[in-house]
């Protein structure tokens, strides 16, 4: 009798097997999404010390040819505002010579139309040009669905305007032009290499600033409220209605409790302004900081807040743009901290952690602080 082979069965998993795969497989998933975002990030935060580093470069060359740092605003004796800001100055330093050329530096960077009637279009083709070395690429909000424009092309950089003004205003490297409306006049003006006493390694050129809101509407539905506690508060301003603040008179006390009350903003607090920082890149007004400037009052990453009854005619901290003792603040996407281009073109990562002292300082240019390497 011939013998049979024995028939091996084909089965397939069960259901319990095909959970535990599914399983496995999540876990794998949810382990890796984080790796992967991370390498992202650090992509990102790489190529935006390159901007940086690039900034300061051209910054340099720039006080190569004139050795002086570039202004803040480079003021315009015929008009007193809407100037063309220390990135306009840079722009043939940084390989972008016909965008330069193409801006007429005799007229307002912005039309002045709705305030004044006369109408200044002329600037519109170079202030509508987009740079990627001025946005940092952990950038979030021009993704956003419905995110618009205010005027012109944006910038996520801004220059030093100085430690706090309580103490000493326009003590930064990125200052306004000598005799800037409502501008005091100490620590304005050219700016040379040989004013920085406390050494350009140990001074702040430029820092990040996350962008406001481009409508500039509190209620745009492309975004969440910028409340005070919500994700968005770092990109708007809020009032610390309990300090008013001055500048030029060596007051740590008023500093001390306007800090304070930055940092007791309540939650659900509606901003005073959420559409103005980096708004645009090609303008600046040298009273006002928020635009392309930013101080050295709250350590990164924290509120940006202005004080009480110092608007019009003094902006001292002016209610929709900063005003130059404002506490305008370094801001970024990057965990854990802001990039910081030094005065001398190298690049920091500075820590959210860093104390108050060791970050005014930073922002000085000549106050004589000593700083410790490890100090941040």
């Amino acid at each position: 009798m011939p013998m049979r082979n024995p028939v091996r069965e084909r089965r397939g998993f069960t259901l319990i097997e095909l959970l535990v795969v599914i399983a496995i497989i999540a876990v794998l998933i949810a382990l890796l999404l984080p790796a992967v975002q991370s390498a992202r990030e650090a992509a990102r935060r790489a190529q935006c010390v390159n901007n940086l580093k690039q900034l300061g470069l051209a910054a340099h060359n720039y006080i190569s040819q004139t050795n002086v740092f570039p202004n803040q605003t480079i003021q315009n004796t015929t008009y007193w505002a809407w100037e063309p800001s220390w990135a306009a100055a840079i722009l043939p330093m940084l390989e972008q010579q016909p965008i330069y050329n193409a801006i007429n530096f005799s007229v307002p960077m912005l039309d002045l139309g709705p305030f004044t009637g006369a109408s200044f279009p002329q600037n519109t083709t170079a202030g509508l040009t987009f740079l990627p070395t001025f946005i940092c690429p952990s950038e979030s909000i021009i993704h956003q669905a419905g995110y618009q424009l205010v005027e012109y092309a944006q910038t996520n950089y801004a220059g030093n305007y100085g430690g706090p003004a309580m103490l000493t205003s326009c003590n930064g490297l990125i200052v306004p032009a000598k005799g800037d409306l409502y501008v005091r006049t100490p620590g304005t003006g050219t700016l040379s290499i040989a004013a920085v006493t406390d050494g350009t390694s140990n001074t702040a050129m430029f820092s990040e600033h996350l962008l406001g809101y481009g409508s500039g509407e509190l209620d745009n539905p492309a975004v969440s409220p910028a409340v005070a506690g919500s994700p968005w508060a770092k990109r708007a301003l809020f009032l610390a209605s309990s300090v008013t603040v001055d500048a030029d008179a060596g007051d740590l006390v008023t500093l001390q409790k306007f800090v304070a009350a930055c940092q007791a903003i309540p939650g659900g607090t509606e901003p005073t302004e959420d559409a103005t920082f980096g708004a645009q890149w090609i303008m600046a007004q040298g009273y006002d900081t928020a635009s392309v400037s930013y101080t050295h009052v709250m350590t990164p990453n924290k509120y940006s807040c202005i004080g009480n009854g110092a608007g019009w005619p003094t902006f001292l901290s002016d209610g929709a743009q900063g005003g130059y003792a404002a506490a305008i603040t370094a801001t970024s996407n990057h965990p854990g901290g802001v990039n910081v281009c030094m005065g001398d073109g190298h690049v920091q990562f500075v820590k959210d952690s860093v104390s108050f002292p060791t970050w005014w300082a930073l922002g000085s240019r000549n106050l004589g602080e000593v700083i410790s390497a490890d100090s941040y």
